[in-house]
């Protein structure tokens, strides 16, 4: 009993070192960040069709740039916490576990780029056209900046993570703790559960922002699903 409270305690110790060097390196990444937050904001206002936003108290202005400067720290220290996540998660692993799970981080930084770009390109600029299109001659639209940052933020950040899903998938199948079989067998209920967890992260509930995020999503987790099939005949 002891010697299993003294490997719980060290592995608390280990999680809170992960969690601050985590901290820290998004700490690290803000301080750089908040050179170039005046300038990302106003690339992020430019993407509106208003080309402008407003603030309505005299402190919401500078909570706004600290919001992009954490968002930029977060952002450009992804790689380092996924890293850090791996160094707490790796030791617990076999040798093939963990010559499986290092390749994988790469592909997990890949996705979270691409995801950042599709919502950047693609979710952002048609949910805010298809949203402001509800406007009309006498309704019209006062962009309060807080409300549109939490708006682009989450498009951003949940379309990045919800784009790791499928690799985790992929990643849960290569080591055999999900089998091919049962995945495709429960199919439905994984796309409802994918469905949810759109909803759930997308800011807005409109149907388009959730078929955007959604339809590519569906696709990366049967393209998953494929190439893990194919990788076990390959194996076989």
């Amino acid at each position: 009993m002891a010697e299993k409270r003294s490997s719980f305690v060290e592995h608390l110790e280990e999680l809170r070192k992960r969690i601050l060097y985590s901290l820290a390196g998004v700490g690290i990444c803000s301080v750089i960040g908040f050179v170039f937050a005046k300038r990302v904001l106003n690339i992020l206002i430019q993407k509106t069709d208003l080309h402008s936003a407003y603030f309505f108290s005299p402190i919401e202005a500078f909570t706004t740039l600290i919001k992009v400067t954490i968002f930029i720290g977060v952002f450009i220290s992804f790689p380092f916490i996924l890293y850090q996540t791996w160094l707490f998660i790796g030791p617990g692993l076999t040798q093939k576990e963990r010559g499986i799970s290092i390749s994988y981080l790469s592909s997990g930084i890949i996705l979270f780029a691409i995801g950042n770009l599709f919502g950047y390109f693609i979710l952002i600029p048609f949910g805010l056209r298809f949203l402001l299109s509800f406007g009309s001659e006498y309704l019209q639209p006062l962009m309060n900046i807080s409300k549109y940052l939490n708006y682009i933020f989450w498009c951003l950040l949940g379309s990045g993570f919800l784009f790791q899903l499928p690799l985790l998938l992929f990643f849960l199948i290569r080591l055999g703790v999900l089998d091919v079989g049962t995945v495709t067998k429960h199919r439905p209920e994984a796309i409802v559960a994918v469905l949810i967890l759109c909803a759930f992260i997308t800011p807005t509930g409109d149907f388009l922002t959730l078929l955007l995020i959604s339809v590519p999503l569906l696709l990366l987790f049967e393209l998953s699903i494929f190439a893990a099939r194919f990788s076990q005949r390959r194996k076989a």
